[in-house]
């Protein structure tokens, strides 16, 4: 049997709406079955984006 590596801490931006986008994204296995909360946190990103706060 063989042991996978250890699964990164998400980087943390301190804006909290995309430190929490980013932990929410499970980062192990492979990219294709993570659609959903790799959607949602590209949604986040493009928000904090679109309206950046001063």
């Amino acid at each position: 049997m063989t042991e996978s590596a250890p699964v990164p801490e998400p980087p943390v931006t301190g804006v909290p709406e995309i430190d929490a986008a980013l932990a929410a994204v499970r980062l192990d296995g492979p990219v294709a079955e993570h659609h959903a909360e790799l959607s949602a946190a590209v949604e986040v990103l493009q928000q904090a984006l679109r309206s950046p706060r001063s």
